[in-house]
């Protein structure tokens, strides 16, 4: 086993020996010295935590004051990140998912959790599938105010516009957002520590200079256009907020709806619609895939094609394709709240390819996380932020939940402050390449409490962009499905990780 460094106290490591003691985990001398037997215990404890952990009411209340000690978290987080121990941990916990009846491969435990949990019984092929919400549901609502907020560089910093990666010599220097069209310089260093199943990735990590987001982008594979399943349903959702603000610049989207043109379809609110296509409610017959191909028409293929590859400055992306279903509303209208129309739909069917690449969702997803922070001409054309609102707390309530998988496999929870996680998810089998494809985009922002700055301990305001795409092909469909998912948790923990030690800025 190799030795870890430490940095806790005295008085810290005896305090973590007791609660270590306290859970069985550790058996020598209460001494605040760093052995054998203590490094034994944090191994053991590390690998222990994990979102679905089933402690008694006392251990769950001793690992609560462990992992309120800042310098046990720190070295946790070191832990964690040997060897394949995050890997290691999401398979076992699918595994146990699995065997109690709570997860198979049409009913993942981390693609497929949902911000609401699963009642028991609501599944009728699993019946034990019983999840509790997301300890983030009751934030959703919030994200906007969080979002539009800055670091005030007194009770929170950021990273400034160079930063050194922890533990080297490497100085990072974070640069202007770029303009619309302009591809931005991508590193392609610095995800090495990706597995090989990740076959695509952009990640774009701010820094509020100024009161100005700058951005450093890193990438494996960032400009390769291929398909991200529903990943790609923000887009048509961006599309339609762009041109209703452009045709009335005061109006939320909120109060707008959407109906058909001879009414024989009740009218309902782009909000719901929106978050019935990120939180797959498919109640009454309206799917997400229908949903999301009605609202590709509101506009021809082409336009909103162009329009994507006018944004992104990728001139390669094809995006004329369905989601495998009918349209909901064949040609949809959106009214205002007065019943005036903002928005008709179009005729001409949208049919072809779907193949863009991560960089176009990372540069997306971040024009809207960011939009009240970069250069007014390099925001996504026309949006408005009171309409990209709703949006927001519609990706809010994606069903993935890596996040909240991550944030309690690293132990931090009790240092992540006004946290914010909108993405989308995206999974299929591919007929064509004979392999299962997951892919996620999301924004993650915090404020990281276990940060430092210089030798003040300050909070740091933490905003990272990713987009991910994981393939595995085993000829086995169930066994992919199963592994892809604990794959893509363990890729999400690990990042997260990396940002909060600084060894990926």
């Amino acid at each position: 086993m190799a030795v870890i460094d430490v940095k806790l106290s005295f008085e810290e490591l005896a305090k973590a020996q007791t609660y270590l003691q306290q859970l069985g985990l550790y058996d020598g001398e209460v001494d605040g010295l760093y052995g054998k037997l203590s490094e034994a215990a944090f191994v053991q404890f590390a690998n222990a935590l994990s979102i679905d952990t089933i402690l008694d009411a006392n251990s769950r209340a001793i690992s609560n004051y462990l992992l309120q000690i800042p310098a046990v978290v720190r070295h946790l987080l070191k832990i964690v990140g040997t060897g394949d121990r995050l890997l290691q941990k999401f398979i076992n916990a699918q595994n146990i998912c699995v065997n109690m009846g709570q997860a198979d491969s049409n009913h993942l435990s981390f693609l497929d959790r949902g911000v609401n949990g699963c009642i028991a019984g609501s599944v009728r092929s699993l019946p034990n599938r019983n999840f509790v919400p997301s300890p983030l549901v009751t934030s959703i609502k919030t994200y906007p105010d969080r979002l539009a907020s800055l670091p005030d560089g007194v009770n929170v910093v950021s990273y400034g516009e160079v930063a050194m990666l922890a533990d080297s010599q490497i100085r990072v220097r974070f640069r202007p957002y770029p303009a619309i069209g302009v591809i931005p310089n991508i590193e392609n260093i610095g995800l090495e520590f990706l597995h090989s199943s990740i076959e695509e990735a952009c990640i774009c990590i701010g820094s509020v200079v100024n009161g100005q987001m700058l951005a450093r982008w890193i990438g494996r594979n960032p400009l390769n256009n291929v398909q991200f399943w529903s990943s790609t349903k923000i887009l048509p959702l961006l599309y339609t907020i762009c041109k209703a603000n452009q045709v009335q610049p005061n109006q939320a989207i909120a109060n707008c709806a959407i109906g058909d043109t001879r009414g024989k379809i009740t009218p309902r609110t782009f909000s719901e619609m929106a978050q019935r296509i990120c939180n797959y409610d498919e109640s009454n017959g309206i799917t997400s895939n229908g949903l999301t191909a009605m609202f590709k028409q509101f506009t021809t293929p082409l336009e909103l094609q162009d329009w994507l590859k006018k944004i992104t400055g990728n001139q390669k992306l094809a995006f004329q394709g369905r989601y495998g279903e009918s349209p909901y509303i064949e040609q949809p209208i959106l009214r205002d709240a007065t019943g005036k129309t903002v928005i008709d739909g179009v005729k001409e069917p949208h049919r072809g390819d779907n193949l863009i690449s991560a960089y176009d969702l990372t540069r997306m997803v971040s024009q809207v996380a960011w939009h009240r922070h970069i250069a007014p001409t390099n925001r996504l054309p026309n949006a408005q932020w009171h309409s990209l609102t709703t949006l927001i707390n519609a990706m809010g309530q994606d069903t993935a939940r890596y996040v909240d998988a991550a944030i309690a496999a690293l132990g931090l929870q009790y240092f992540i402050g006004d946290p914010v996680v909108i993405s989308k998810m995206g999974f299929g089998y591919s007929d064509q390449r004979k392999q299962t494809e997951l892919t996620y985009t999301a924004c993650i922002q915090f404020v990281d409490r276990l940060a430092k700055s210089h030798d003040l301990p300050l909070p740091k305001l933490r905003s990272v962009n990713m987009t991910l795409r994981a393939v595995l092909n085993f000829q086995d469909p169930v066994r992919e499905s199963l592994e892809i998912d604990a794959r893509m948790a363990a890729t999400v923990a690990d990042i997260l990780r990396r940002i909060v030690t600084e060894e990926l800025i």
